[in-house]
């Protein structure tokens, strides 16, 4: 009888388990890459139309202040997986290159090329934790075609990975996929991350797209019909999406969350009234659009200008999903879950580090405050965002306590956060142009496909990992 009793409680316990994660919330995760700030209706836009993403803000909350931890994809990227600081993890351009100029009078650090898997992700956790975890489109974060076709998704949390043939943007393909993973675990807990390649360049959609935006009269500062039609294209697989999760009676126990990687593109879209662009640590290059929606969880309807930043993802869908916070994990991130029922959440600094090509830059914003440093001419700005979010009206001058303040803060986080720095070309000649940025190096291929790797030698004054 002890066996039977024995067996039959362990048999209870195992139904108990099974049962605690199919009545756990799921998650639909969605980046896109390279979407403006302004680049939906629910965010000012009065060119793009995008019906399904304006219902899913009527129907959740939006922030007003969300920021990417980054000007460019890879190292957003890499702050998304791993809730930390980019310069933590020194993986701070987009991968896989080496972007140098032939004279440059300040040389970058040489960045990771790969993000190490020994670094804690979000899926890990969420894998062990009985979710079913899948990343469909685009990884940016290393070998493409290990992570992909030779499985090293599993190193990283993901169950599965699937990507785009290479032939187009893939937005039917990655949709599919998705409400196909959706389907196949609909009586499981599951975490899905969808990460889209629209709307960055090259500009292409398909032509009915575009043709809706043909003789439509230009926006204020948007005008781009290609553009307005991947947009188009991509808010329509997002009703695809949605209205799966309506149909398997799963919207309510679902989070969606929706956002960018970083700001959108200059001379294509415009992020105005916000200055800058993808590539510069101006609001438009970093300020992105971000929904949540969870039904009788979070108000409809609802916004917040809070500050959050891409770190901070990792902490909130543990605390969403009732599992323990780790600090020690996600190190640079804060949970914003208090916030989506009308809390409050701790301020903190926010930092931003680029030492990279166009124009290398650091940033700190401290309440209002916004201060950045410009590398290569050891010059600054300061804003007060409240008054100034357009950063029009350079306070560094004339907010003296205020800028050695923020100065002494910026230099103290980049030191703990042991961050690669900038270093004076003893090869830079004044007199000499700078030249334009060529791709150095090859680390891995893409897309199953091997890269032609460039043949040219580093520069002397460079140098880069072995």
């Amino acid at each position: 009888m002890g066996k039977i009793h024995f067996f039959f409680g362990l048999w209870l316990l195992l139904i108990g388990l099974c049962s605690a994660v199919e009545d756990r919330v799921n998650f639909v995760f969605i980046v896109t890459d390279d979407l403006g700030i302004r680049d939906l209706g629910c965010y000012g836009s009065d060119y793009y139309e995008t019906p399904h993403l304006d219902q899913l803000a009527s129907e959740g909350i939006r922030f007003t202040k969300a920021y990417a931890s980054a000007s460019v994809c890879s190292p957003t990227r890499a702050s998304i997986l791993t809730g930390h600081y980019p310069h933590r993890v020194q993986l701070t351009d987009a991968l896989p290159w080496d972007r140098l100029y032939k004279n440059p009078k300040m040389v970058p650090p040489d960045h990771l090329k790969e993000l190490p898997s020994s670094i804690a992700t979000y899926p890990q956790v969420f894998r062990k934790a009985g979710y079913r975890t899948a990343l469909i489109g685009k990884w940016h974060l290393g070998n493409e075609h290990e992570f992909f076709q030779k499985k090293k998704h599993l190193d990283y949390g993901f169950d599965e990975a699937f990507d785009r043939n290479g032939k187009d943007k893939g937005v039917e393909a990655l949709t599919a996929k998705s409400i196909a993973f959706i389907k196949k675990n609909k009586e499981k807990a599951f975490f899905l991350t969808l990460m889209h390649h629209t709307p960055h360049v090259p500009l292409t959609c398909p032509p009915e797209y575009k043709a809706r935006f043909a003789k439509k009269k230009p926006g204020r500062f948007q005008k781009n019909p290609t553009y307005a039609g991947m947009i188009s294209h991509l808010d329509d697989s997002m009703g695809k999406i949605f209205s799966t999760l309506e149909s398997l009676g799963l919207a309510k126990k679902t989070v969606v969350v929706f956002c960018s990687d970083n700001g959108g593109l200059q001379k294509i879209t415009s992020n105005r009234p916000y200055r800058g662009a993808k590539g510069n640590l101006y609001e438009g290059g970093i300020l992105v659009p971000l929904i949540l929606r969870w039904p009788d969880k979070v108000a409809a309807g609802t916004s917040t200008d809070v500050k959050v930043l891409s770190s901070d993802f990792f902490p909130t869908f543990l605390e969403l999903a009732g599992l323990d916070l780790q600090p020690k994990s996600h190190q640079d991130g804060l949970s914003f879950a208090s916030i989506l029922t009308g809390k409050s959440m701790p301020s903190r600094p926010l930092f931003w580090h680029f030492p990279h090509r166009g124009t290398p830059s650091s940033a700190i914003i401290k309440g209002d405050w916004k201060l950045i440093h410009f590398i290569e001419t050891e010059s600054y700005e300061l804003y007060n965002l409240k008054k100034d979010p357009s950063e029009r009206k350079d306070l560094f001058e004339s907010q003296q306590q205020k800028s050695l303040q923020l100065i002494a803060l910026l230099k103290e986080h980049l030191q703990e956060t042991n961050s690669q720095m900038m270093h004076p070309n003893p090869s830079w000649e004044k007199s000499d142009l700078k030249g334009k940025a060529e791709n150095f190096g090859i680390f891995y291929p893409g897309n199953g496909k091997s890269w032609q790797p460039v043949t040219k030698s580093y520069p002397s004054w460079f140098k880069h990992r072995e």
